[in-house]
C-alpha cells in the first residue's frame, strides 16, 4: 500500500493502511440513521454513507479485474525470470562442455557449443532486462495511479464543496 493522503477538508481525521488476510470475517450492515457500517472481524467498524458504498460497488468490477490482471503478469514475469535463468544454466554447461570438446579436438562441435551459450547469455540477459523493466514500469504506473486518485479525490471535493455553496 502507497502512501497515506490526508483530506481534512472533507472530515477525515485519521488515515489508516489496513491488510485484511483472508479469512477474516468483512460485512457491510445498514442502520437506522442511514449509515452503513464496514466490519471488518471482531474489532474494526467504518462508518459509510450509502454514497460511499454506491462509488464502492462500482470500482468492485475494476479492481477485481486489475487484481486479476496483476496475478496474471506476475506470473508471466515468473515465467521470464525462470526462463531467464535456464538460459544462463544451459550456457554455463555448453561452456563447460566445449571445453571438453576441445581437449579431444572436437573443434566443429566446441565452436558449436561456444555458439548457443552466447545465444543462451544473450536470451538471459534479454529476459532479466524484461522483468527490471516490467517492475520499473509497474512501480511507475502505481506511482500514478496513487497521484491520479489524489487528484480526482481534490477535484471531487472541489466539485462538491462549490455545489454547497450555492
Amino acid at each position: 500500500m502507497g502512501g497515506v493522503v490526508a483530506f481534512h477538508g472533507d472530515g477525515v481525521v485519521v488515515n489508516i493502511g489496513l491488510q485484511v488476510p483472508e479469512g477474516v470475517p468483512v460485512r457491510l450492515c445498514g442502520s437506522l440513521e442511514s449509515r452503513i457500517f464496514l466490519v471488518i472481524g471482531d474489532g474494526c467498524e467504518i462508518t459509510l454513507d450509502p454514497a460511499h458504498v454506491r462509488v464502492l460497488a462500482e470500482q468492485c468490477g475494476t479492481a477485481l479485474r486489475d487484481t486479476s490482471l496483476v496475478a496474471a503478469a506476475e506470473e508471466v514475469l515468473d515465467e521470464v525470470y525462470e526462463a531467464g535463468a535456464q538460459a544462463r544454466t544451459a550456457a554455463e554447461r555448453a561452456l563447460r562442455e566445449a571445453e571438453r570438446a576441445d581437449e579431444v579436438s572436437a573443434r566443429d562441435q566446441a565452436d558449436d557449443a561456444r555458439a548457443a551459450a552466447r545465444e543462451a547469455t544473450v536470451a538471459a540477459e534479454r529476459a532479466q532486462n524484461a522483468v527490471e523493466t516490467a517492475f520499473v514500469a509497474m512501480e511507475g504506473a502505481e506511482r500514478a495511479a496513487m497521484k491520479a486518485e489524489v487528484a480526482a479525490a481534490v477535484a471531487a471535493s472541489a466539485f462538491e464543496r462549490a455545489r454547497t455553496d450555492r
